[in-house]
């Protein structure tokens, strides 16, 4: 059998978004609380009992403790591997331990960044707005990028946002296309275009071509100081009518910057990728951001939020980076209001407000998290070491130091794990000489207490829907993801640079080849090749020989699902010939 690949067709067409967002319904957009009367001083109450509290430090305390204990017995005289008079073979053997031992700190950074963030996480008592406040509402498209109906879908939505002041609702069009400004004068929408402007689209800097925040910032030169709040959303993101009525009451307290919701995506019933991509938040919306708030350190997202304009013309607006939202957040947080001499603060409400779109496709889910992982490394190396220092507190600076491990600590995670298999298996060199036993109960220790700490966090998932799920899909897809994050990190530590690319959404959702799965193969072939030599050279250790033939798996899987799908989706006659993988028998 032979088999031409072809770019797979997106998932079908679905309803609108507002019906598939039942599953958020009324109940999750009121999770703070109900409305108190207006202060100047933003309050909170904690999301965990004392006995919670305890629960969540002990357990986290204890993954640290048996990774650490891991550690212990790595460098025990008796268990460091026998050294060849080979320099070269010695030093390969050190290498190999340290690996060992840098997977064990690394599961270690993991717990302690959960936990530093879920002992605090607290939300904000949502208050009455004030009236009158001048707000615009803003959202973008990206011809070939985002569909026109799922913008005017968007669009009508936030026409039905409910104010008592003026509301303004514009859209950004990169295309500056005249049926798009047609549909929105049609409805009453201000159309915006920075298209032609030489100098609103630059090579780097604040207006950088082709990007998120050089398309809001030629918006803000123009327009932001026509406005008291500035909020924007993503293309796909619906907002419920009572957005404004849970976000801008917050901004009663001066230094106040900017409000951020939850980022949900209601299309979990699309594909694998789509609910998986849903699961992989609800820890990071449910406890991450909420502790966020407990350490004065939430971190602004790009798909719906509301900033205070005078706050961000102080910093220059949405800064040049392929992850905006995140630089903006650290450098926000190392300025002050000059009316108050206080530091600016960020707030996040649990309130699921707009309900999106997730990526229904590996293509787009890998694209999108290769842009995280690549910007977040930019981040680290570039901005951090300087930016992060700055930060009015400790807590704040601690908690970014939590929100940037993730990626760099995920590449070399995998990089350790399949090198270690590779050095016994096809160069016969030991690296340890820990008893199997001692090794398979510490480290199943650590994954069973791991395990059961993400399933005690459920219960403050933001929806019951979510707090129903195990969260096996987004376990899986984030797992499947490893060899895109490698890749990111040699692309961003090569010095390659990152287009940005927008997410594809709707209609425009980007079909699957194998050219989406290169770093799959590679490292494939990397376990694969690791297996025969292993077999080959009877350099045979039945863990490693299990660990390599796992990593195949996982680089096998997101393949053979797609595959499979596909040729089940032909045989149904469900899909159209043109643009499937099809299968060639002959």
């Amino acid at each position: 059998m032979s088999i031409d690949v072809h770019p797979q067709a997106p998932p079908a067409s679905l309803p609108e978004r507002r019906e598939l967002g039942r599953l958020y319904g009324r109940e999750p957009s009121t999770i703070a609380g109900e409305l108190q009367p207006s202060s100047s001083t933003v309050r909170y109450r904690s999301n965990l009992s004392r006995g919670q509290r305890i629960t969540v430090t002990a357990m986290g305390g204890l993954h640290m403790a048996l990774a650490a204990a891991l550690v212990v017995f790595l460098i025990l005289p008796a268990n460091l591997p026998k050294l060849s008079s080979n320099p070269v073979v010695a030093a390969v053997a050190v290498a190999g331990l340290l690996m060992m031992v840098g997977l064990q700190v690394i599961a270690g950074l993991r717990s302690w960044s959960l936990t530093y963030h879920t002992r605090v996480a607290r939300d904000p008592i949502p208050m009455v707005a004030q009236p009158g406040q001048r707000v615009a509402v803003l959202t973008t498209i990206v011809p070939g990028k985002e569909p026109v109906e799922l913008v005017m879908t968007t669009l009508r939505a936030m026409k039905r946002i409910r104010h008592d002041g003026l509301l303004d609702v514009w859209l950004l069009d990169e295309g500056n296309d005249p049926e798009v400004r047609r549909l929105c004068e049609a409805i009453g929408v201000k159309h915006f275009s920075r298209k032609g402007r030489a100098e609103w689209n630059t090579d780097t800097g604040p207006y950088r071509r082709k990007t998120k925040h050089g398309n809001h910032n030629s918006w803000r030169a123009e327009h932001e100081m026509d406005y008291d709040v500035v909020a924007q959303m993503d293309p796909d993101h619906v907002p419920y009518p009572h957005f404004l009525e849970r976000t801008l009451g917050y901004f009663a307290d001066p230094d106040t910057a900017f409000v951020v919701a939850p980022q949900v995506y209601g299309n979990l019933k699309q594909s694998f990728v789509a609910r998986g991509a849903a699961e992989s938040s609800y820890m990071f919306h449910g406890v991450v951001q909420r502790g966020g708030n407990g350490r004065q350190a939430p971190m602004l997202i790009g798909t719906n939020h509301l900033y205070r304009p005078t706050a961000f013309d102080q910093i220059g607006g949405y800064q040049d980076c392929i992850i905006e939202d995140h630089l903006t957040s650290i450098v926000l947080y190392t300025n002050t209001n000059p009316d108050t001499g206080n530091s600016w603060r960020g707030v996040y409400t649990p309130d699921i407000l707009a309900v999106g779109e997730g990526p229904a496709t590996y293509s787009d889910y890998f694209s999108q998290q290769k842009r995280w992982a690549y910007g977040v490394w930019e981040i680290v190396r570039q901005y951090s070491p300087r930016v992060l220092p700055k930060m009015g507190t400790k807590q704040q600076m601690l908690s970014f130091v939590a929100l940037q491990l993730h990626y760099p600590i995920t590449a070399p995670a995998w990089l350790f794990g399949v090198s270690v298999g590779a050095i016994y298996l096809v160069g016969g060199i030991s690296v340890t000489q820990l008893p199997l036993h001692i090794w398979v109960t510490l480290l199943g220790s650590n994954l069973v207490l791991g395990f059961s700490l993400a399933q005690y966090l459920r219960r403050f998932n933001l929806a019951a829907h979510e707090r129903r799920s195990w969260g096996l899909a987004g376990m899986v897809l984030d797992t499947v993801t490893f060899p895109i994050y490698i890749a990111a990190a040699l692309a961003q530590l090569a010095g390659r640079p990152l287009t940005y690319v927008v997410t594809a959404k709707g209609s425009a959702a980007t079909g699957d080849t194998w050219r989406t799965f290169r770093p799959h193969m590679v490292w494939l072939a990397v376990s694969g090749g690791s297996i025969g030599a292993g077999l080959l050279l009877d350099h045979t250790n039945g863990s490693l020989m299990f660990w390599s033939a796992v990593t195949a798996a996982i680089c096998l899987t997101p393949m053979v699902q797609v595959a499979a799908g596909r040729l089940a989706a032909l045989r149904a006659d469900t899909v159209e010939p043109a643009g499937v993988l099809q299968p060639a028998f002959g």
